[in-house]
């Protein structure tokens, strides 16, 4: 099981962005939370929505005296080729999910489970975030009594293919929390007292939103194949609902 390596990042770099009611509050909170250990889980170090969240997050919790850490499962190429399908399968895919693919599910879980038992940050922590469907089982297979759990589900889950919940389901309803983007992703099946609604942010201060000037932004929009004066029709990845804005 592998941890990521995700660098220093300081709270006081975002006060020139971010206004003092939303910081100040932020390190409150974090003053009775300083000394907690954190584990977050996931599938990728990069690429995705999850992979960018916590490369901002987990150096933040350190830098507000939260000692964290992020972890990413292993599996041979068929395992995550069934995580695949249950990913698409929740957002209401209809490739069929096979018994063969849940043991391979399981089996692949419980060996990930094994190393984050034998994992040092893992013997005393006091919470552990895991995301997405690719490593929700895991906690189900290592010793969590220590820990409390959360399972952050990232993707649209309001119309699941038949069936497919019924198996993660199953992993979900150990956790001590669920959260959410949107109150419509949360499954029909799942208890709405055990779901909390966290949406999505952005960091201004990552890579990827860097401010550019209009001569290297042309340059890349025209190394994409956009013209950026013409309307243009863009998606929210991971919802379904459209939007459209001109550039």
């Amino acid at each position: 099981m592998q941890t990521v390596d995700v660098g220093a990042l300081s709270v006081s770099a975002y006060r020139p962005v971010a206004p003092d009611w939303i910081v100040e509050p932020l390190l409150e909170v974090a003053q009775r939370l300083r000394g907690a250990r954190v584990i977050h889980l996931s599938a990728t170090p990069y690429g995705g929505g999850v992979s960018e969240l916590l490369r901002s997050a987990v150096p933040l919790y350190n830098d507000l005296g939260v000692r964290a850490s992020w972890k990413i499962i292993s599996g041979e190429p068929a395992f995550f080729a069934v995580t695949k399908k249950l990913h698409n399968a929740l957002q209401g895919g209809t490739e069929p999910v096979t018994d063969a693919d849940i043991r391979r599910y399981e089996e692949t879980s419980r060996r990930n489970a094994e190393q984050l038992s034998a994992d040092p940050d893992f013997a005393d922590c006091d919470f552990v975030f895991v995301h997405d469907p690719q490593p929700a089982a895991v906690l189900s297979f290592a010793d969590t009594r220590k820990a409390r759990s959360v399972w952050r589900c990232h993707v649209d889950t309001s119309e699941p293919a038949p069936g497919v919940w019924d198996h993660l389901g199953k992993y979900v309803e150990h956790y001590d929390a669920t959260v959410f983007t949107l109150p419509d992703f949360v499954p029909p099946t799942l208890a709405r007292d055990r779901a909390d609604i966290i949406c999505p942010a952005i960091d201004p201060l990552s890579p990827k939103n860097m401010s550019l000037d209009d001569r290297t932004a042309h340059a890349v929009l025209n190394w994409i194949g956009i013209e950026p004066d013409r309307p243009l029709v863009t998606r929210c990845r991971g919802s379904t609902r459209g939007r459209t804005r001109s550039a």
